[in-house]
């Protein structure tokens, strides 16, 4: 009898292994493309070609970034080449030379550096007061072709003095950014 259930068990054992087989291959099956409908893998294949064709239209601003870089490196050294002073005398000479064409004269020039949060390495933010007399026309004339030069020059504040004759004091303060020499 003892030999008969031994029988059993091995048998038992066998037909254990098989259905387990079995049930590992119908999983396989199952998760397998073999497994699923031709809708389920046409309706998979639109998801991914729609995921597709968004990823494109994310990436396109990329395409061609180094071009883009190498543009802008090129019109970043036309920019500083053309708008912004190496030197402070650079910055005399143009605001002489507006004062001459608008035909004012100026006094107490001031320049003031100083450093700023904000402003990229290689350039140093110079401050500009400058005492300009002469009519109001004149002095107004002065102030629109700064607003109007190459040289990036900015207009902070202009606060009128005193009139002495038909001789008008404006105290002009600009801002301008200048490269530095590292």
């Amino acid at each position: 009898m003892i030999g008969n259930l031994r029988d059993v068990r091995t048998q038992l054992l066998a037909v254990v292994a098989v259905l387990l087989l079995l049930d590992v291959a119908a999983v396989v099956l199952l998760v397998s493309p073999i497994g699923r409908s031709r809708g389920q893998r046409q309706q998979e294949y639109e998801q991914l070609r729609l995921l597709k064709i968004e990823k494109t239209k994310v990436l396109a601003p990329a395409q061609g970034m180094d071009q883009k870089i190498a543009t802008a490196r090129e019109q970043e050294i036309a920019f500083n080449k053309d708008r912004l002073a190496e030197h402070y005398s650079a910055m005399s000479e143009q605001l002489a030379h507006v004062a001459g064409e608008a035909g004012v004269s100026v006094s107490d020039v001031k320049y003031d550096e100083h450093e700023e949060k904000g402003v990229p390495p290689g350039y140093d933010r110079v401050g500009i007061t400058i005492q300009v007399h002469g009519s109001y026309a004149q002095d107004m004339r002065f102030i629109n072709a700064v607003e109007r030069q190459r040289m990036l020059l900015l207009i902070d504040a202009v606060s009128f003095g005193g009139m002495v004759g038909d001789q008008l004091t404006v105290s002009v303060h600009l801002s301008t950014f200048m490269r530095s020499a590292a």
